[in-house]
Formats: C-alpha cells, structure tokens, sequence
C-alpha cells in the first residue's frame, strides 16, 4: 500500500558514463543513494525515495564499463543541460584516460570540458570518483580548492589541474560545491556522506545498515 506521508522533494543525481568507467566508481555511488529512505519508511515504500539517480552519456547508445556490465544512459549531455539534476558525479577508470586525450582531438576534448562547465552553472554539487576529478580539474573547476583523487594514479591527476590543492591521504574531500574521493570505494563512503548532507545523517545511518555497508565515515579513516 502507497504511503500518504508527503516527504520532501527528491532530489536528483546524475552520473556521466563514459566507455571504461571503473564499475564501483558508479554502482557503489549509486547504492548509497539508492538504499536511502526517509524516516518512518521501509524499504518498500518506492515513494519515500529521498534521491532519484539516472545515468547520463554522450549519446543513448551502450557503454562498456571496464570489464564490467555494459549500460545504457538515461539521458544524454545535451537533455541534462536541459533537466539538470541537483547533483553531477564524474567517475573514474581507464576511459578517464581516452576522455582526456581523444585520439589527439582538441575540439571533441574541449567539448566535454564545455559541458563540465555548463553544469556547473547548473547543478548544487559537482562530484567525482577516483581519476573522474581529472576531467574536473581539466575543466578547471577545481583550481584553488582542496581535492582528492585514486592515490594510486595521484601524479598522473595532478599534472591534469596544477592549481588544485590536491589531498593524497584522505578518502575524500567535501569542499562545498566540490566533493571529490579517493579511489573506487572511497566513493561509496563519500556517497553515503552526501547523503547525510543532502537528507540528514539518520537517513544515511539507516541506509547504512540496510546496504550492510562498513562505512568509513572519517574522511581520513581514524576511527
């Protein structure tokens, strides 16, 4: 039976897909938010969903992830800079790589950074997963702000925005606007902190232990 509680509005995330995406970058962020309810609901109540979460690509055709599932975008660039959603996530894994040098084609390159910039005049939060706060750093979104990255590949990031104030021991970085993580499951843990930003901590505690998740919720894990 549908509940009649009017709960506050959903809010909506978006995640730019792209061929290569690392597949926890995304499907961890995505369950955080996903397993959420408002309070006084169970998990069966579809309609106390604080967040709605759609994937968005360059184009509607399939993507790969990097040996992982294939996926189909929920809506392309151009419709999000139409319908934007309150929260923008840039993943990580080896396609960050093609993204940022596409076959040596500076105009396909700088169209993508367009886009990053378009919606950051548009959406509340800018977030990224491991090596996706590249493409942020390159657009230049990220110059003079702290920011977090996968450690493993922080000196390849690092040249791609010299003017970030790049973090290399936190598992993630909320800098208001700008909330970047560390390397794949570090974005699960910074998801569920977003969470508990955007629908308050009891939401994202009570998602927690329905996801059975051991969140890491100090940034620089101390216990």
């Amino acid at each position: 039976m549908a509940s009649e509680t009017e709960y506050p509005p959903t809010r909506r995330i978006g995640i730019f897909v792209f061929d290569d995406f690392e597949p926890l970058d995304v499907w961890g962020f995505v369950q955080a938010f996903t397993i959420a309810r408002f309070l006084g609901a169970t998990y069966a109540d579809a309609g106390a969903c604080p967040f709605q979460v759609g994937l968005i690509g360059e184009t509607l055709e399939k993507i790969c992830s990097f040996n992982g599932p294939n996926v189909v975008p929920d809506l392309t660039c151009a419709e999000a800079l139409e319908d934007s959603p309150d929260v923008l996530m840039v993943p990580g894994g080896f396609g960050t790589h093609t993204l940022l040098d596409p076959d040596g084609n500076p105009e396909v390159l700088e169209a993508r950074l367009d886009w990053l910039r378009a919606m950051d005049q548009r959406v509340e939060i800018m977030a990224s997963v491991c090596t996706g706060s590249a493409l942020l750093a390159r657009a230049g979104l990220l110059d003079d702000m702290p920011a977090a990255t996968n450690h493993a590949a922080f000196d390849w990031v690092a040249t791609q925005g010299p003017l970030v104030l790049w973090d290399d021991r936190s598992r993630w970085v909320d800098a208001g606007k700008y909330v970047t993580s560390a390397g794949v499951s570090a974005g699960t843990d910074m998801a569920f902190h977003l969470v508990a930003r955007l629908a308050g901590r009891a939401v994202a505690e009570r998602a927690v232990l329905a996801a059975e998740y051991n969140w890491q919720r100090d940034p620089l894990g101390r216990s």
